[in-house]
């Protein structure tokens, strides 16, 4: 089966024509939340997405302004996605921080978000032109308009894939409950119908952490066995690098990636 590759998406790409905002739309609740997200292009992601070229045989990439959510949701069960991107957790907003009268500064009702799965999600091409666009009271399409909300990712064809790896960077506002954005994209993809989606429960930009990565691929492919392909090579790197660099730096590096698993398909 096809391995899909996303790396570096380019987040500032032109979006297309937008469209004046509808009242009290999802996107307009996510718009005032999702505002401050500040996304810094990811080029080290490229390098992660050439060697899985080099390692893997029918892989395809998507980069750069290549890597837009309206191709990937048009995917059909690649058997491994590898989705090298931000992710985003926000925290649930305070209910104290809505107008008494209920409604926002802009005259829209003020809806509360706190459904994990309308919080967190994925930024792919054109997500910094639709914040933007947010900001100046105008939505892009929602089909490619780079934000990919973890209820969004419940939608994608993932029916028959063995692996979805998350090789993300959380850029969550302020305090975000990185555990409850986890499982909001957790739950997306599980109701996709991906059967083994491994995580970072925090950015991993270091070349050590690629190389984990690396590992865990060949390990994975080799046996088919994805929980215990991740298991021995954290062990494995666990060791090596409290040798070579302290029992924290071991930590920090293999420590990040997590695998949650649905069984077979």
């Amino acid at each position: 089966g096809a391995t899909l590759v996303y790396a570096n998406p380019e987040f500032s790409k032109k979006a297309p024509a937008p469209a004046k905002v509808a009242a009290a739309r999802l996107r307009d609740v996510e718009m005032r939340d999702l505002r401050g997200l500040s996304l810094a292009p990811l080029p080290g992601t490229e390098n992660e997405a050439r060697a899985l070229e080099k390692r893997g045989k029918n892989v395809k990439t998507f980069l750069g302004p290549a890597a837009t959510e309206e191709s990937l949701r048009e995917i059909n069960s690649p058997r491994v996605l590898h989705l090298a991107t931000h992710g985003f957790f926000l925290p649930e907003a305070a209910p104290s921080a809505a107008p008494a009268n209920g409604r926002s500064p802009s005259g829209a009702p003020k809806l509360r978000m706190n459904n994990p799965m309308h919080r967190s999600g994925l930024a792919f091409a054109g997500a910094e032109t639709t914040l933007e666009a947010w900001s100046r009271g105008e939505v892009p399409p929602a089909r490619n308009d780079g934000i990919l909300t973890a209820e969004e990712v419940g939608g994608l064809k993932l029916g028959q894939t063995w692996l979805v790896v998350l090789s993300a960077c959380d850029t969550g506002s302020g305090e975000a409950r990185a555990g409850e954005g986890v499982m909001g994209l957790r739950r997306g993809f599980v109701q996709a119908g991906a059967q083994n989606l491994l995580m970072t429960l925090w950015p991993i930009s270091d070349q050590t952490t690629v190389d984990i990565m690396l590992d865990f691929y060949d390990a994975a492919l080799k046996s088919s066995n994805a929980p215990q392909a991740l298991a021995d090579t954290q062990r494995n790197w666990l060791v090596k690098l409290r040798k070579e660099k302290g029992l924290l730096a071991a930590v920090r590096l293999a420590g990040p990636f997590i695998m949650s698993s649905q069984g077979k398909p």
